[in-house]
């Protein structure tokens, strides 16, 4: 029996030093999405880091050849991706809008009318929610797996924040862009009333009293590999290609500026998203995230990239500052995570939603208007058809061109009139060729049908897939852009993908790698179960 005993004891206490100490499962899951962020600008501006992506690149997993592998690079894609694992072909958050057809418009990849917005300032019509997204996040899964998970997510836009929560959690925020309305908002989705941690934050530190701030550059001149005053930047008035950039022209009348103009240029500066950046410290400090036995969620996107990117270009001084003073933020971030969660504790994710086109400014790139397709499309439709009672043959353009109801099935009986079609789009400088979606397919031997098949889903994408030449974009005829995304080439499909903290072994990897995997491998840690999840686990960087 004292034998028995003994041998018992002793194969209880080889399990126990064999299996993973409780201690080992992170308390909380940290996912920064940085908006527009190509994978390139970790070495281009590495002169500016002092502070988190200094701390990343040198004690964190650095994935070099991370990149999407669809189509359709953009926000609303890029962010459900991260947080869930999967392909846009199956989280169905494919674009940041698409053609809905039982209301017969546009929406935004977000907008639910039965969920209506709570507002921490100026009220909004615009309802939101998770309703779209067909697949659980990380955070849905936390929360339905470990009830006392908190899952909470901010950024500066909708898809942002929604995109790194999910279906629900404790506070979710965004800040609404529409003119009239700017604010903090999150929606009846997420909290029936104004979350009392983030309504408390924004009356202590109001994002108002930044109104009328010049943006400077934040270090020396001489420090920034980009000259000021790049070709073909587009700038909100009244702001020059020039810095410092004033948020009024000099002399102005008063009655020609309002909160609405100030909003707008803030929301556009790095300033918004150092402001992001405190708010994500209080609230690990009010939700005690990572401070509890369950593993809670932070996801924090940060849009200022973006804006200035679509203003000025990846190639301009106001990206390189842009990224500099987030820099900064990060370092606050981390530090903050170090000392109230402790390092051993959290693990965190840093990633990008998509990069970014140069600026079109050479005989070998440029713009194609959605509206030249359109109007293409539909000519040639009116040829072979005739006109179209009660409406138009194309109902949204884009790079995902939707056809009214019976039209698709008519050109697979007439392929005359679909080469037609093809002949005529390919004409446009710019365009490369014109896919058909019933014809792609992910097992494809063409990378770019490949790609496409990944980012459609019948029902929200188009019936016809724009493929665009290398450096060409596509966007409206009176666009105010310098640049944009959306496309399958590598400056836009290539975004850094690092892992941080707890359970990570540093290093650089050269193993091919998506951001679709960030999810599985925190769900690996965080001992929680993705069952639906594309992406690999990046068991090469776990401990």
């Amino acid at each position: 029996m004292c034998v028995r005993r003994l041998l018992t004891a002793l194969i209880l206490a080889c399990a126990a030093l064999a299996a993973p100490a409780a201690q080992q499962r992170p308390r909380l899951v940290v996912i920064v999405v940085v908006d527009q962020f190509r994978a390139d600008y970790l070495n281009t501006f590495a002169a500016h880091w002092r502070g988190g992506f200094r701390t990343l690149l040198a004690e964190g997993a650095v994935f070099r050849r991370a990149a999407y592998p669809y189509l359709h690079t953009d926000t609303c894609a890029g962010h459900f991706t991260i947080s869930t694992g999967t392909l846009p072909s199956t989280h169905g958050m494919i674009a940041d809008t698409w053609w809905n057809a039982d209301e017969k418009s546009v929406i935004e990849c977000t907008d639910d009318g039965t969920s209506p917005s709570v507002s921490y300032g100026r009220p909004s019509g615009w309802g939101k929610s998770g309703r779209n997204l067909l697949v659980p996040t990380i955070g849905d899964q936390l929360r339905e797996q470990q009830r006392d998970s908190r899952v909470v997510a901010l950024s500066m836009k909708a898809r942002g924040a929604i995109g790194l929560a999910g279906h629900g959690g404790a506070a979710v925020t965004w800040f609404e862009e529409t003119p009239g309305v700017g604010g903090f908002m999150t929606a009846r989705a997420f909290a029936a009333q104004p979350v009392v941690p983030v309504k408390a934050f924004i009356e202590r530190d109001p994002y108002e009293k930044e109104f009328g701030r010049a943006w400077t550059l934040r270090d020396a001149a001489d420090a920034y590999r980009f000259a000021d005053a790049g070709i073909g930047e587009r700038p909100a008035a009244p702001w020059t290609g020039v810095f410092p950039h004033e948020p009024r022209i000099a002399g102005s009348a008063p009655e020609r500026w309002n909160a609405d103009n100030e909003m707008a240029l803030w929301r556009s500066s790095p300033y918004s998203d150092a402001y992001l950046g405190r708010m994500a410290i209080a609230l690990i400090d009010a939700f005690a995230l990572g401070q509890r036995d369950a593993t809670d969620v932070l996801g924090v996107s940060f849009s200022a990239t973006d804006f200035v990117g679509h203003s000025f270009g990846p190639d301009s001084r106001e990206v390189e500052d842009t990224v500099a003073r987030l820099d900064d933020t990060l370092g606050a971030l981390i530090a903050h995570l170090d000392a109230r969660v402790g390092r051993t504790n959290y693990v965190l994710a840093l990633s990008a939603d998509h990069g970014a086109s140069p600026i079109a400014v050479t005989k070998d790139a440029g713009r194609v208007a959605t509206e030249d397709i359109r109007e293409r499309i539909e000519e040639i439709l009116t040829t072979h058809f005739g006109p179209r009672t009660g409406g138009r043959y194309t109902l949204a353009g884009g790079d995902n061109v939707t056809l009214a109801p019976g039209v698709m099935a008519r050109l697979r009986t007439q392929p005359a009139a679909m080469s037609a079609i093809e002949r005529a789009v390919t004409a446009i400088p710019g365009v490369d060729r014109v896919l058909r979606r019933d014809a792609l397919s992910e097992q494809s031997s063409d990378a770019i049908v490949r790609a496409a098949a990944l980012s459609a889903m019948e029902g929200r994408s188009g019936d016809l897939i724009i493929i665009t030449k290398p450096y060409w974009y596509l966007t409206s005829r009176n666009t105010t852009t310098a640049t944009g995304h959306g496309t399958g080439y590598d400056y836009d499909q290539r975004v850094p993908v690092i892992l941080f903290g707890a359970g990570i072994k540093a290093g650089q990897y050269d193993n091919a790698a998506t951001p679709a995997d960030i999810a599985p491998t925190l769900a690996r840690l965080a001992n929680v179960a993705l069952p639906k999840a594309e992406g690999r686990v990046l068991a090469e960087a776990l401990r």
